[in-house]
């Protein structure tokens, strides 16, 4: 089976390009994986809907996106910064 394609959403774009070279490399790493194998068994369903999904690439990179027509589009790309928190455990 051939990868899928990666596609943004403007949004999710945006967010990738504001991204530091690390984090830019966790993303690009993690969507490697996932075009190959776009239902990978940490990935879960979005509202029973089998076709949009979302992962924690890391502990602080989350994505939501959609498999359709060979194509793997983010629509959301999450970033958590645990550098200040309102309450430490």
């Amino acid at each position: 089976m051939l990868p899928y394609r990666v596609a943004f959403t403007e949004e999710a774009a945006h967010v990738r390009d504001s991204l530091s070279t690390d984090r830019r490399d966790v993303l690009e790493r993690g969507l490697a994986i996932l075009v190959t194998d776009p239902r990978h068994k940490l990935s879960h369903s979005v509202r029973g809907d089998e076709t949009t999904r979302e992962i924690a690439l890391s502990r602080n990179l989350f994505i939501e996106y959609v498999i359709s027509d060979g194509k793997l589009v983010v629509l959301l790309l999450t970033v958590i910064d645990l550098t200040d928190v309102l309450i430490e455990d």
